[in-house]
């Protein structure tokens, strides 16, 4: 009777001491991990034009790895497979850069819709006198989203930081990765340095990026079944699996509960993250 209980207590003191030992060092391995995801969440935030407060930065860091650690523990406790946990923490793990990067395309996107509006907006500056600066600051002042944005920070940056035209011209090149705002930037300040017509520029470069944007819905229309088919092969492969376990209760345990099961799951993991790979590829060669 006290061998037992002699033997819990010991377990007891000996994972209470564990857990006291070792708090400080997970603790402080947090709070590094969690302002490495403040510094770049910033980032990422004065990128975007998000403007978040650094107490929304701190807790957007510190779920970030909360989620990681639970959604861990989770499939661990779930699926009893370290594989499984570890694939489902990296997973997590990934999620805030996968929404960064993909804001940022929907932003790009939407920057370079709005861009013939502001050189429509630009022409009619120029036309009645207006100079250049004046003409992006007309920009930022009657239109709103991405574009209001890059106009009104290249209006501070040359009114209020004390740079030069070029200066700002190509800091927005460099900042933006849109080829048809690098081109309109790339024209200015050509203009700028060498002199010329600015309202016959303006005028040709609205033209060209209307048409190229009707070229490219063009394309993307054409493309519309290969992109379906991304769909259709992240959908098909899972959707066959869970139809294949529902008529056979040894596969999930096969699948799930075997080494040679994980590998097949994996191997399947692999093929379908090439084959998507591969169709974005396609597309992205043919627009």
């Amino acid at each position: 009777m006290l061998v037992p209980l002699f033997t819990t207590v010991l377990f007891f003191a000996s994972v209470s001491l564990g857990v006291n030992a070792g708090y400080p060092v997970i603790h402080r391995w947090f709070e590094s991990r969690a302002k490495r995801d403040m510094a770049r969440f910033e980032a990422w935030s004065n990128e975007l034009f998000l403007a978040w407060p650094p107490e929304k930065l701190r807790r957007a860091a510190y779920a970030a790895n909360l989620g990681v650690v639970f959604v861990g523990l989770f499939v661990l406790v779930l699926t009893g497979r370290v594989v499984f946990a570890l694939a489902a923490a990296a997973a997590v793990f990934f999620v805030p850069t996968i929404l960064y990067r993909r804001y940022k395309v929907k932003r790009l996107e939407r920057l370079e819709e709005q861009l013939p509006d502001a050189l429509s907006i630009m022409v009619s500056s120029a036309r009645s006198g207006r100079s250049l600066p004046q003409a992006l600051t007309a920009v930022g002042e009657k239109m709103s989203g991405p574009v209001e944005e890059e106009f009104k920070l290249m209006s501070r940056e040359y009114h209020h930081g004390g740079m030069s035209l070029e200066g700002v011209l190509e800091r927005a090149k460099a900042r933006v990765n849109v080829e048809s705002f690098k081109m309109v930037c790339s024209a200015l300040i050509i203009n700028a340095n060498r002199g010329g017509d600015v309202l016959h520029i303006l005028e040709r470069m609205s033209e060209s990026i209307r048409e190229l944007q009707k070229l490219k819905k063009k394309l993307k229309t054409e493309t519309a079944e290969v992109r379906a088919q991304e769909k259709i092969i992240l959908v098909i492969t899972p959707a066959f699996g869970l139809l294949i376990c529902t008529f056979d209760a040894d596969i999930p345990r096969l699948l799930f509960g075997t080494v040679p099961g994980n590998i097949l799951l994996v191997i399947v993991a692999a093929l379908q993250t090439i084959a998507v790979w591969w169709v974005r590829r396609i597309v992205r060669a043919t627009i």
